[in-house]
């Protein structure tokens, strides 16, 4: 029997990768160092892209039953506001953050892992580990691991560290991690506050004294953010609630009382990452391959999209229906997007918190500016909810003889259509239909017009076979061009990934060929075909 997955870190980049494997009937040990649970709340946004993943999935009903839907926010400034952020525009069925505690998303992931019968091993510490190799390749990892009846060498199939910032196993690997300090003294803290502070918005101050920024958590209750609080250079204590207040009132456009103080801590914002996220049979992924400023809500569902992206290549390898080379694409795909992150997290956190009178003075004449344009409005929020995340330039997107505004590599958008089931078309949405565990064929149809063949050939490496077409005129008017403008005016293919982005595009007619010479070309798992196209190069 093939030795288990280690996933040493049990945040929520851990429990994904334990979600994923389990679900995907791979054996995982997931453990972590801590007693139990942690119970302060720490990342509290989770964005459009992240609860569509975990919709399909079933898991984002009760997580969104415990947060709050933030649909709008205001960057203000000098006493005035200099950009509206609105996030009820953005092209999902979840058009919004939502902001919980990051403990009742690892509560949601621990309970869904259960229903997989995985638990969490508390009180367990990786201290060591090796890779042994054998006929010149890694096959396997032995760990040691500490737990309170001793130290015990256990051998693994691979490791995928996600315990955080001062991850082991990056230090053991010897990757580089990065980056740089700023050097600006922050406070966090979650308490109450009464006054004019809409408790519905997400709220940033950029001032001489530095930035601020309040996220609601609900009950008229907040995350603060502050840079160079009052008394910062002390901190041997928490932040106190006076020290909060002051710098409230030194930023805020408004008055309001701060009080019920329940957590606070003082940070520096590190911007790193890790120059490689693959060493052998070693995987790096969240807070061990990347940390960064909080401005954004960005960390958590970076690392949770990583091991979405990651667990379905790895479950493929550990199964023996790809080569190892397959896992060479995770790099390829989410050290990009981790570069971004951390490029636009670290800008963020600059402008807002610009101390210089020169640059204040020019953010407070352009900001109102363009940030009432439609592009930099939709710019900004898809980005920001992660919903512009792709993957074009990744070595398994593949274009044939393209058509329409979708491409390989880019994230398939949920659609209302029409799914041919048992000869008939009915009306349905696009996720419910994609398969999380496996890939998907979508034949996409010109509205009215009969299938151009309603099974592929029993051949086709790939058994979840959807077809589809635009929902009726009467129920949908134009949605006939949207669609076309997505897939093209003829019938196509378009393969989704487990992931929910697009594997390949190809005319149906080549489909049969198309998916197989994909399976032996990209995910190494059939004997080639003759050539039926090229893999297509950026386009942007």
């Amino acid at each position: 029997m093939q030795d288990p997955v280690l996933i040493a870190g049990a945040g929520p980049t851990g429990l994904t990768a334990a979600l994923e494997l389990s679900r995907m009937g791979v054996r995982v040990r997931l453990v972590d160092r801590a007693a139990g649970p942690a119970t302060t709340s720490r990342a509290i946004g989770v964005h459009a892209r992240t609860l569509e993943l975990l919709a399909q999935r079933g898991l984002a009903q009760e997580l969104i039953a415990t947060g709050m839907k933030i649909r709008g926010g205001d960057i203000h400034g000098d006493g005035k506001s200099l950009m509206r952020l609105d996030f009820s525009t953005l092209p999902s069925r979840f058009p919004y953050i939502l902001f919980t505690p990051q403990s009742n998303t690892e509560a949601m992931l621990r309970k869904a892992l259960a229903c997989q019968g995985v638990e969490v091993e508390w009180g367990t510490e990786l201290i060591a580990f090796g890779q042994h190799e054998r006929a010149g390749r890694t096959t396997e990892i032995e760990a040691v691991l500490r737990t309170e009846d001793g130290i015990a060498a256990q051998g693994f199939s691979w490791l995928i560290a996600t315990e955080g910032a001062h991850s082991l196993s990056r230090a053991t690997l010897g990757v580089p991690f990065e980056g740089e300090t700023m050097p600006e003294q922050f406070a966090l803290a979650d308490l109450q506050i009464d006054g004019e502070i809409a408790p519905e918005d997400l709220h940033m101050y950029s001032s001489e004294h530095g930035l601020m920024g309040l996220f609601p958590l609900g009950a008229q209750r907040f995350r603060l953010i502050v840079s160079h609080p009052p008394g910062g250079e002390d901190r041997s204590a928490p932040p106190r609630l006076d020290q909060l207040q002051a710098a409230f009132d030194a930023r805020a456009d408004r008055p309001a009382q701060l009080h019920d103080l329940t957590w606070s801590s003082w940070f520096q914002i590190n911007s790193r990452m890790v120059t490689q996220l693959r060493v052998g049979r070693v995987i790096l992924g969240g807070d061990s391959a990347h940390i960064h400023s909080p401005a954004g809500a960005q960390g958590m569902n970076t690392g949770i999209q990583d091991m979405i992206n990651l667990c379905w290549k790895l479950a493929r390898v550990i199964k023996g229906q790809s080569g190892e080379s397959l896992l060479d694409s995770y790099e390829d795909d989410r050290r990009p997007v981790m570069e971004a992150v951390l490029n636009r997290t670290e800008r963020l956190t600059e402008v807002i918190g610009a101390e210089n009178p020169l640059l204040r003075s020019a953010i407070a004449h352009i900001a109102p500016i363009v940030g009432r344009t439609r592009f930099l409005q939709s710019k900004a929020t898809m980005r920001m909810s992660q919903l512009a995340v792709e993957y074009r330039d990744s070595p398994i997107s593949v274009d044939h003889a393209h058509a329409g505004s979708l491409y390989a590599g880019d994230r398939m958008p949920d659609l209302d259509l029409r799914q041919l089931r048992n000869g008939r078309w009915v009306e349905a949405q696009l996720y419910p239909l994609l398969d999380p565990t496996d890939f998907t064929v979508l034949i996409a149809h010109p509205i009215n017009a009969a299938p151009h063949f309603e099974q592929l050939s029993s051949d086709v490496p790939f058994e979840r076979i959807v077809h589809i077409a635009p929902p009726e005129h009467d129920r949908a008017p134009g949605y006939q061009a949207s669609f076309d403008a997505l897939f093209g005016r003829h019938a196509r293919c378009v393969l989704i990934r487990p992931d929910g982005y697009i594997a390949m595009t190809c005319p149906v007619k080549s489909a049969p060929h198309a998916l197989k010479d994909y399976a032996h070309k990209q995910l190494g798992a059939i004997s080639p075909p003759e050539a039926t196209g090229r893999q297509r190069g950026p386009h942007r």
